[in-house]
């Protein structure tokens, strides 16, 4: 069972990333580069300074334009070592590179190497992972789409020559979808999860089972409405020993305003609940969350804000059960291809961490 915990996290960041991937890539390609056919360059930097009086600073630079990117990040701590990560790529034509190097204070390397292609409904994805040893980790990825149907494959290979895979296909349209996914693991034991739902007139439905590889399942229910300025979703979950914890959210948008009110109640009938409600408009925002445990005690988060004319301000206050505070105040500005970010997080002890960052944009046609 720990291989199968450990894939668990393994597959959810990589199959998180792969979703994103492609959107992330044509949106950047569309807002950023290929838009008007634009090149620039952007620079940032990040100062923190700790409750000690010792300093973190982070400078970060690139560039983008003509199918070609570079992004280049150095951080310094307070000792003065230096970790480094420079990243470059190509993209366009159906085809993409993306190339990155880590290096630590030790001088010792790690690489990342990826290339792929899309288009024509179908889009291929490899990875090579390479340590500072010399070791190498490989993720292959495949896959189609289109026509209210797709599929992904993918091979995770590690160093010592084991592989785990995911399989995974779907269908979507006409208010209804489904997505079956079968994880296997280097012993050949697989672990199924699927899912299916209904979208539409107000109404959602969405039912997933997961079942591991001892053939147990877990069950997610959920459905849920929404419009007019109001919205539903409850959620029972149920493990495999048949016990069932329940999230019940409701809440209220529009005009202005917004409330959120969820209760999630335990296999054991206790019940927490989180009531937040704010404000929004004019260059201004309220939020106030409220959290209360199965004890009856309770936790606070207050925040407040202007934004506008090139400025902004957030000041969040913490406040825990046993009445002692922390906050978070924070500003900046922002225009003419500039930024700066200001803040600062006070503990209960009074002690303090200040963030200061500043950046710059230029973009040339």
């Amino acid at each position: 069972m720990r291989w199968t915990r450990n894939l668990g996290v393994a597959v959810l960041a990589i199959v998180v990333t792969a979703g994103l991937a492609p959107a992330q890539f044509r949106r950047m390609s569309r807002a950023r580069w290929a838009r008007g056919g634009r090149s620039g360059r952007w620079f940032r930097q990040t100062s923190r300074t700790g409750r000690n009086g010792h300093t973190r600073t982070v400078q970060s630079s690139g560039s983008y334009g003509n199918g070609q990117y570079s992004r280049n990040k150095t951080v310094t701590g307070a000792n003065g070592k230096t970790a480094t990560v420079n990243a470059n790529g190509t993209y366009g034509n159906g085809q993409f590179t993306r190339n990155k190097t880590i290096t630590g204070p030790n001088g010792k390397s790690a690489t990342v190497n990826a290339n792929g292609t899309y288009g024509n409904g179908q889009f291929s994805k490899d990875k090579t992972i390479t340590g500072p040893n010399g070791k190498s980790a490989t993720v292959n990825a495949n896959g189609t789409y289109g026509n209210g149907q797709f599929s992904k494959d993918k091979t995770i290979t590690g160093p010592n020559g084991k592989s785990v895979t995911v399989n995974a296909n779907g269908t979507y349209g006409n208010g209804q979808f489904s997505k079956d996914k079968t994880i296997t693991g280097p012993n050949g034991k697989s672990a199924t999860v699927n899912a299916n739902g209904t979208y539409g007139n107000g109404q959602f439905t969405r039912d997933k089972t997961v079942t591991g590889p001892n053939g147990k399942s877990a069950t997610v229910n959920a459905n849920g409405t929404y419009g007019n300025g109001q919205f539903t979703r409850d959620k029972t979950i149920t493990g495999p020993n048949g016990k069932s914890a329940t999230v019940n959210a409701n809440g209220t948008y529009g005009n202005g305003q917004f409330t959120r009110d969820k209760t999630v109640t335990g296999p054991n009938g206790k019940s927490a609940t989180v009531n937040a409600n704010g404000t929004y408009g004019n260059g201004q925002f309220t939020r106030d969350k409220t959290i209360t445990g199965p004890n009856g005690k309770s936790a606070t988060v207050n925040a407040n804000g202007t934004y506008g004319n090139g400025q902004f301000t957030r000041d969040k206050t913490i406040t825990g059960p046993n009445g002692k505070s922390a906050t978070v105040n924070g500003s900046g500005t922002y225009g003419n291809g500039q930024f700066t970010k200001t803040k600062t997080i006070t503990g209960p002890n009074g002690k303090q961490i200040t963030t200061t960052t500043s950046g710059s944009t230029s973009k040339q046609n």
